[in-house]
């Protein structure tokens, strides 16, 4: 019985060598990589605070922040955003903040201009009277550890909650490509 590989496997040979053969420099390059997109600062993005709707009757809220990328370039998040309750004359107040791996590990994305980055805030209000109860009026966000950055807009705060957001203590959740998983813990 013939053996019907048996003609190609010198003319593979061949091609295999003259292939081995060829001038250096002639293997194309692959292409150059893009250079990565710089880390978004603080003055790139612009935060809205959107209050969720309580699913109980318990101190426990939630709230949806929306960094958009007004920068006209892309920059990359990895990780969470410091987020701080003040007074309305700035002051920083002091809410024991904990950032969590929820509802994922932090990963590092781009965010590309006029597109969003998500975090999910949870806290516990408190009443005023309470000793570790912290009132403020606006919040606060940065890209980085510092307490004083920009406020953030807030929005479908009711108006007694603009005047008076009690917390005491608030969860970050990590910054997320998608506002449907940013609350999902």
């Amino acid at each position: 019985m013939r053996n019907p590989s048996r003609p190609v496997i010198p003319a593979l040979a061949t091609i295999l060598a003259l292939t081995a053969c060829a001038e250096p420099g002639t293997v194309p390059t692959p292409a150059a990589a893009e250079a990565p997109a710089p880390a978004c600062l603080t003055s790139d993005l612009e935060a809205t605070v959107t209050l969720r709707t309580a699913t109980g009757a318990g101190p426990e809220r939630a709230a949806l922040v929306t960094l958009i990328n007004v920068a006209g370039q892309d920059c990359t998040v990895d990780g969470w955003l410091t987020v701080t309750l003040a007074t309305a004359g700035r002051r920083v107040l002091p809410v024991p903040t904990t950032k969590l791996d929820e509802p994922a590990p932090a990963q590092e994305f781009v965010v590309r201009p006029h597109q969003a980055a998500y975090a999910g805030l949870r806290w516990t209000s408190c009443a005023r009277t309470e000793e570790d109860c912290q009132a403020g009026g606006t919040l606060r966000y940065d890209m980085g550890q510092s307490k004083d950055g920009p406020a953030a807009v807030l929005a479908d705060f009711p108006t007694s909650r603009r005047n008076g957001i009690t917390m005491n203590e608030l969860r970050i959740g990590s910054l997320q490509q998608f506002s449907d998983r940013a609350l999902d813990w």
